[in-house]
């Protein structure tokens, strides 16, 4: 049954002759009703006004459709007009979003300037109105391509407010980013300020620098744009300058800071830098002032850089260099120079290296000392290489407790070099490659008494490394001649050395083999030794020097440590019997003794060195039992004692070393010879001793300075002088007195005193070898010995004196003083003497010597 119409008769409306009308949506759906009325709470015309929201939002929505088809692409239009208008003519815009009033878009103003994503707001409602604020993300400078008019053109765009939240500069290959937030506000009105962006700004430069807080002032000139930078109020570091635009293209900038503190820096750090110049003719001054050191920085064109890329990169001509300088004044000192400078073809730069004076905790050497310089040379794809073609030298003291020098030089010579490759920078990705041909020069110890010291012959070297460290190395000399141990010299070896690290058991090794060693107090030996093994764990040490003609045999032993960088070696003598060396004066070559010399007993020692924390140190100990020796000017017997050293550059042992012998028979002769002495220095200082002499006693007791004195007492005249006696005079008479003297080497020299005749005597002569004159006066020094002759044959001396001096023991002189008569010269008068001596009147072998 159909429904009852709900609507009354007289609501029911008349339609329109000839009037289109939709379909009842009520009869679309029969039987659906309203849970509610719907003009329940209307009034009467709303229902006519509620269909016209219909049209008004699709109307709206079609034009934000529109805005986001249209808006972009006619706001970057409108955009790079405006910014081709302001003078950057060769803008690009890139707009990525816009809407009434605002755009986000991508911007280059030209090469070397632009942002990354910029965000403009408008003061009007569409994009192309006057621009209000502006920020900027991902700002990127490249100091090669801007310049003032650039800056000035941007002091001219018509924007009130700026924020920038991050930049980066470029020069180059060479980018540094910065966590920059700053907020620039755009002056109006006349006056000097006028037109002038002041703002707020803090950077951040890298990990490990501190926040720089300013504030910025960028103004123009009549020569261009002005930037000033302040401290904003209780900022630190303290950051201020200018970088102004000068005349004819030109700039120039100034930089201060001070209380600067970077992690892994002695701070606090102050500096100033000034900057001027245009193009490519800029010169630079700067200074740095820390705790610790002082740096200088002077220049021309320093940053012209390298032109191009690739294997086309090539440096500028010359002239133009920096020169870097540096001063240690803290817990590292010393001075340091560094210049590097263009050459004259331009595809290089010409780089040298002073140093001298420095020294660091750190470092294993102090008062280190380094100088060199060479070519270094782009390659391409990162790829650097350095050429040495001068001589460079290195070295310093080790910290040893004593200072010891060591040196080592490299001198290319007329056709040698010394090339180093580099690729990869310093990461993971670093490779590189070493050539060398040339000589090595180097020394350990004092330059007057090295330890080692000499060089090479024929050197060739070639080496290979990674990130991983040392991965090959081939080395060779054809001759390696240097001192070594105790004055001795190498003479001839040859040397050979090679790593692999793919060999992980014995990567090294290192041979050292032929040659001979000679020198002033060591024999002639041969080496033979091997250095093999990790140097990253352990290096050893093996091998022998034998005697060249002896049967002397030295033991080499060593190892090295590289993790607890500690290492040492050790030379023992075989217990050496002296009656199988046929002539001994060979295994003495720098004691001057004529041979041969024949010896009976025997000898052993040892020689220890060690390398611990930073620190040399060498011992070791030479003990003789028995022996005996006889030569023609030498006779020792019953010679015992041991000697024990604790540094051995230079010698050097603890006190009270104690040897012994029964006599010794040189120019002197001495029986019961016993001394006590300690090596200082290389030199002997005596602490006591005793020993007989000529019938008497000398006793020996140290004094200031090193030296020593002789108390002489009951000496006989005879037998002090053994030749005269030889030669047909009779002498009458014992001396006694007190000598000083000192050590020169291991030689005792004499150089004051004098031996007194304790009472008068008397002194005939007999020609007994009917010559007419005693030989044993040597008349060079004394002139005419017939009347020296006459006046002894029969004297009688009130006061007589023997002074002593020179090397006593090899080559002595001595001065004679007599105060006497002789009844039948002069008929008695008195006769004064005053006779110079020499080894052969002193000797018991000066007779036979002078009258052949």
């Amino acid at each position: 049954m159909r429904p009852p119409h709900l609507r009354a008769p007289k609501a029911k409306r008349r339609v329109t002759p000839g009037a289109w009308r939709l379909p009842s949506w009520r009869a679309a759906l029969p039987g659906w009703r309203w849970p509610i009325s719907f003009k329940a709470g209307l009034p009467p015309w709303g229902a006519r006004w509620l269909w016209g929201l219909v049209p008004v939002t699709l109307a709206i929505a079609g034009g934000i459709l529109a805005g986001r088809l249209i808006l972009p692409a006619t706001a970057e239009q409108r955009l790079k007009a405006a910014l081709v208008e302001a003078g950057f003519a060769d803008a690009q815009v890139t707009v990525r979003h816009a809407g009434w009033g605002w755009l986000e878009a991508g911007v280059r103003l030209q090469p070397g300037l632009e942002a990354d994503t910029a965000l403009v707001t408008f003061a009007g409602l569409v994009p192309w109105g006057h621009p209000a604020r502006l920020a900027l993300t991902g700002v990127s400078l490249d100091a090669g391509h801007l310049d003032g008019q650039a800056l000035a053109r941007l002091t001219d765009l018509p924007i009130d407010h700026v924020d920038i939240g991050s930049a980066q500069l470029i020069h180059g290959d060479w980018s540094m980013p910065l966590a920059l937030h700053a907020t620039l506000d755009h002056r109006a009105g006349d006056g000097v300020e006028a037109g002038a962006w002041q703002g707020q700004a803090v950077m951040e430069p890298a990990a490990g620098w501190p926040a720089l807080a300013v504030t910025v002032s960028l103004t123009r000139t009549a020569d261009g744009p002005a930037l000033r930078l302040v401290a904003a109020p209780g900022a630190t570091p303290m950051v201020s300058g200018t970088v102004a635009a000068g005349p004819k293209g030109t700039a120039k900038a100034e930089l201060t800071v001070t209380d600067l503190r970077v992690r892994d820096w002695g701070g606090p750090i102050s500096a100033h830098l000034v900057a001027q110049g245009g193009g490519d003719r800029w010169t630079v001054s700067a200074t740095a002032e820390t705790p610790n050191a002082h740096l200088a920085l002077e220049g021309a064109k320093p940053w012209t850089g390298i032109q191009g890329t690739g294997i086309q990169a090539t440096m500028p001509a010359a002239p133009w260099g920096i020169t870097l300088r540096a001063r240690g004044v803290g817990t590292w000192s010393g001075e340091g120079l560094l210049t590097v400078a263009g050459t004259a073809e331009g595809g290089a730069l010409a780089v040298t290296v002073a140093a001298e004076g420095m020294t660091a905790p750190e470092l294993p050497l102090m008062a280190a000392f380094l100088n060199g310089g060479g070519n270094l040379t782009p390659e391409g794809d990162g790829a650097w290489r350095l050429d040495l073609t001068r001589a460079a030298q290195a070295g310093g003291r080790l910290r040893d407790g004593q200072g010891t020098p060591v040196s080592l030089g490299w001198d290319p010579g007329a056709d040698g070099h010394l090339v180093m490759t580099w690729r990869g920078g310093l990461g993971k990705d670093r490779r590189g490659h070493a050539e060398a041909q040339g000589a090595l020069v180097g020394r350990l110890g004092p330059s007057a008494a090295p330890l080692i010291a000499g060089g090479t012959t024929g050197l060739h070297i070639a080496a290979d490394w990674d990130a991983g460290g040392l991965s090959a190395l081939e080395a060779s000399a054809a001759s390696v001649e240097a001192p070594v141990l105790l004055g001795g010299r190498l003479e001839g070896a040859h040397l050979s050395a090679g790593f692999d690290r793919a060999n992980r058991a014995n990567p090294w090794q290192l041979t050292l083999d032929g040659g001979r060693v000679a020198g002033t107090m060591l024999p002639p030996l041969a080496l033979a030794v091997t250095l093999s093994g990790d140097p990253a764990a352990t290096l050893t040490l093996a091998g022998q020097a034998r005697g060249l003609g002896t049967p002397l045999t030295l033991r080499l032993s060593g190892h090295w440590t590289g993790v607890e960088k500690r290492g040492e070696a050790a030379a023992v003598l075989e217990p050496l019997t002296l009656s199988n060396v046929p002539d001994l004066s060979r295994l003495l070559p720098g004691a001057g003794l004529a041979g041969p010399i024949q010896g009976l007993g025997t000898v052993v020692g040892r020689a220890h060195l060690s390398w611990e924390q930073g620190h040399l140190t060498g011992s070791g100990e030479v003990r003789a039992d028995a022996v005996s020796l006889a030569g023609p000017s030498l006779a020792i017997d019953g010679l015992k004692g041991a000697v024990a050293l604790d540094g051995l550059f230079p010698l050097h042992s603890p006190p009270a070393q104690h040897i012994e012998a029964k006599a010794v028979r040189a120019a002197l002769a001495l029986e019961d010879v016993g001394l006590d002495f300690q090596l200082a220095d290389g030199r002997v200082l005596l602490q006591g001793g005793d020993l007989a002499w000529a019938g008497g006693h000398v006793h020996l007791s140290p004094e200031e300075g090193g030296g020593f004195s002789a108390t002489v007492a009951e000496v006989d005249l005879a037998q002090a002088l053994p030749a005269w006696t030889a030669a047909g005079y009779t002498l009458q008479g014992k001396l006694a007195g007190r000598l000083l003297g000192r050590f020169d080497g291991m030689a005792p020299v004499l150089a004051y005193g004098g031996l007194q005749a304790e009472a008068p005597g008397h002194i005939g002569y007999a020609d007994t070898t009917g010559a007419g004159v005693p030989v044993v006066l040597n008349p060079d020094h004394n002139g005419k010995v017939a009347l020296v002759t006459r006046a002894l044959a029969d004297y009688d001396y009130q006061a007589l004196t023997l002074e002593p001096k020179g090397p006593i023991l090899t080559d002595p002189r001595a001065r004679l003083l007599l105060r006497g008569v002789n009844p039948g010269f002069y008929g008695g008068y008195p006769v004064d003497l005053d006779l110079e001596l020499d080894a052969g009147d002193l000797s018991a072998t000066g007779a036979s010597e002078r009258r052949q």
